[in-house]
């Protein structure tokens, strides 16, 4: 489902509302031009009006609220409309003033919604506040940043993460407490035994594996020491993930590989992982749930395939990234990168892609002292000759301080996505209320 936004009309019935009704219709359309969907609210003007708006909203269950202040409106009214629903992200938006027959006009918007917002921030409510008239592409981009942000918290909030295994290595910064998880993101956590997945590659068909095999050869670029016996392995491991996906419900999914996978089975689950990630599911490896719940936030923003890389270095003003053997394929610099088979340590396949170049997001969620915080950077993938294509890699050039990008790390493991996401990032950290750190 897409973004869903309540757009609720504020006037007096002492102001011209027949004027400030084209300024409504036009804000609605616009934000419907940006593929959001609208619920255009019946005018708030008495107090009589606000238990219809909330029995609707409530009904509609929208990411956000967006407060359209139409005309001088009677705070008491929208206040009262505001704490039935403050569980939701609020914007109230003012108008400028505006020229009519070549004279500047006013509807009293702009006085009644600056009333209102601090009216709501008198009373412990943290509104977004927007100022400025519908046909202004500025004032559209900031209300749908605020709704697309609004949108990705909702889609967290009811995400489960599953965690086979646990936390791989006596990596603490990948370890996590379900309660304050589940009070701060909302998300769940649904622990899966490794042998449970041992158990389900056990069922699945030689038939149906060979058949996902044979698929993986048509779409992927594979390297010519790649075995059938090697993708149909591969191929079980995937089957067997995908079904414990169905069977929980999951929105994302972090393995621990060592020792189970690489020794115990002697097959490594890198190559599922990067298939599922393909096909919409966020993976991730080593059982670090922070790390997955920050590719989460990136893909329900992008709705790209998210990568994540361990930092092997930083020299000069760039970061190394690079993964033991997950990335997704679709993600490939070149169409002759591919599935190979892992050259050193582990046993089994391996995405061998170098990321293809442009404008990156790298971000991670970090525990510190019980304060939840986003670490977030912006860089650009450059070409790259790092781990000789043996493991994949991305060469990331940041474009901010590199000092105090290493005096925030969080931890080995960042997360990537295409695109420059740091207002989206930064206005979701603001609505879980997680300390935003930008460098």
């Amino acid at each position: 489902m897409g973004i869903k936004v309540a757009f609720v009309p504020l006037y007096h019935s002492d102001y011209p509302f027949d004027v400030a009704k084209r300024f409504v219709k036009e804000a609605v359309s616009r934000l419907r031009e940006k593929d959001i969907n609208v619920l255009l609210c019946q005018e708030v003007c008495e107090k009589s009006c606000v238990e219809g708006a909330v029995k609707s909203i409530t009904s509609y269950r929208p990411d956000s609220i967006v407060f359209f202040v139409a005309t001088w409106t009677e705070a008491p009214n929208a206040v009262s409309l505001a704490l039935e629903l403050s569980h939701y992200p609020l914007v109230v938006w003012g108008l400028r003033m505006y020229y009519e027959n070549g004279k500047r006009e006013s509807t009293g918007s702009l006085p009644g919604a600056s009333v209102l917002k601090a009216s709501l921030e008198a009373i412990g409510l943290k509104p977004f506040f927007v100022v400025g008239m519908p046909n202004e592409p500025a004032t559209i981009d900031k209300v749908y940043t605020i709704c697309l942000a609004s949108s990705a918290v909702r889609k967290i909030r009811e995400a489960k993460i599953g965690l086979v295994g646990y936390a791989s290595m006596g990596m603490y910064t990948a370890m996590f407490d379900p309660f304050s998880l589940r009070k701060v993101f909302g998300v769940d956590v649904v622990h899966i035994d490794t042998s449970e997945v041992f158990k389900e590659m056990s069922g699945v068909k030689a038939t149906e594996a060979s058949s996902v095999a044979d698929s993986w050869r048509k779409k992927y670029f594979i390297e010519s020491d790649v075995s059938e016996e090697d993708l149909v392995n591969a191929a079980k491991i995937y089957i067997a993930l995908r079904n414990l996906v169905e069977k929980y419900k999951l929105s994302s999914i972090t393995v621990k590989c060592q020792y189970e996978f690489s020794k115990d089975l002697g097959f490594v689950p890198c190559v599922p992982l990067s298939v599922l990630a393909d096909e919409g599911v966020v993976s991730s490896c080593e059982g670090d749930v922070l790390l997955t719940l920050t590719m989460l936030m990136l893909h329900y923003l992008t709705n790209q395939p998210i990568y994540y890389g361990d930092l092997v270095d930083i020299r000069g003003n760039k970061v190394y990234l690079s993964s033991c053997g997950f990335a997704p394929l679709t993600l490939s610099a070149e169409k002759t990168m591919g599935i190979g088979r892992h050259k050193y340590f582990f046993k089994g396949l391996r995405s061998g892609i170098v990321l293809k170049k442009g404008e990156v997001t790298l971000a991670r969620i970090g525990l510190v002292a019980g304060e939840y915080r986003l670490h977030v950077a912006l860089g650009e993938v450059v070409e790259t000759e790092l781990r000789q294509r043996l493991f994949p890699a991305a060469e990331v050039e940041l474009k901010g301080d590199v000092e105090a990008f290493i005096e925030n790390v969080m931890s080995q493991h960042y997360a990537l996505a295409y695109g420059d996401l740091r207002k989206y990032l930064k206005i979701l950290a603001r609505i879980l209320e997680l300390k935003y750190i930008e460098t």
